[in-house]
């Protein structure tokens, strides 16, 4: 599907799950060179930039949260002129689709510089858009973290496990995703500066990088706040665990005498003691109930219970 946004002389086609004939048909009318158009067809595994003829392409992944599948992320190709602006892909984001609709605000606060304004421009409002759009995913995860607390300690630790390990995922993937545009924003950086040699265009990069280097901040608190909450989950599990082991060591302990003590009293012998005579079985109960308090006693001095 091919959609079209103008501003003056400014263009901006956006092109979701492109054909062929597609693809050929912008290439001709904007005069794209054929090999920046090679690739557009589906989705490729790097991000990349690279400038030919005074077109600059960046590819770049975009991370996914709420989905299951994660490890397919967003991709879009940005295929960048003085007059235009190409973007490809493969499914509905959410963030371009916000642009779209704001694309008339962003014409009315721009108008008196419509001659002035370059694909550049339209690129980094775009990816202002995308940016803050993994910001509010962020804030999803973080907003996670609160259940994750709560759960931790009101005694959940053992489903929290599985909780912190999803999150773990999504928040290991966000980040590795993210690292890429680091290089690719470095990379691109002369390629601005070759193909439309205004001052602005850097200093527009330079503030972009800055919200990258945000976002990417943020990623790696959540990481750090993430594994400060395992770690926290793992020592109540664990001193769980210890009472729960401590708990049967005790009661073996105690058990273990008595069984050997009626054991003895068990066997077929003639001259057994307490055996035959009057209340012989009060007797033995007595006895073993005094072994039995006398331990309680001895593990509640010793502290261990």
């Amino acid at each position: 599907m091919v959609e079209r946004f103008t501003h003056g002389p400014l263009l901006w086609v956006s092109i979701t799950e492109p054909t062929n004939e597609e693809t050929h048909h912008i290439m001709q009318e904007l005069n794209v060179p054929p090999t920046l158009m090679a690739d557009l067809s589906g989705p490729v595994p790097k991000s990349s930039a690279t400038v030919i003829d005074r077109v600059l392409k960046i590819t770049l992944d975009f991370p996914i949260v709420k989905r299951t599948d994660i490890n397919h992320p967003h991709e879009i190709k940005f295929l960048i002129a003085k007059n235009y602006l190409i973007t490809v892909q493969y499914e509905d984001i959410g963030a371009v689709e916000t642009f779209k609709r704001e694309f008339e605000i962003f014409t009315d606060l721009h108008k008196n510089e419509a001659k002035k304004m370059t694909g550049a421009h339209l690129f980094f409002s775009l990816m202002k858009e995308l940016y803050e759009n993994a910001s509010t995913k962020l804030d999803y995860i973080e907003s996670r973290f609160s259940d994750i607390e709560n759960g931790i300690f009101k005694g959940h630790e053992k489903e929290m496990v599985f909780e912190i390990s999803t999150i773990s995922k999504r928040v290991i993937a966000f980040r590795q995703i993210l690292t890429a545009h680091h290089d690719v924003l470095h990379k691109a950086k002369p390629c601005f500066e070759d193909v439309f040699k205004h001052r602005d265009t850097t200093h527009e990069l330079d503030r972009l990088h800055a919200q990258y280097l945000h976002v990417v901040r943020r990623t790696t608190a959540l990481a750090e706040t993430l594994d400060e909450l395992r770690d926290t989950n793992l020592a109540l599990l664990t001193t769980k665990q210890n009472e729960i082991m401590k708990i049967f060591t005790i009661l073996a302990f105690i058990t273990f005498p008595l069984t050997l003590f009626t054991s003895m009293f068990g066997m077929n012998t003639t001259t057994t003691p307490i055996i035959g005579r009057e209340g012989d079985f009060w007797i033995i109960l007595g006895i073993m109930i005094i072994v039995s308090i006398t331990f309680f006693v001895y593990f509640k001095y010793k502290k261990w219970i």
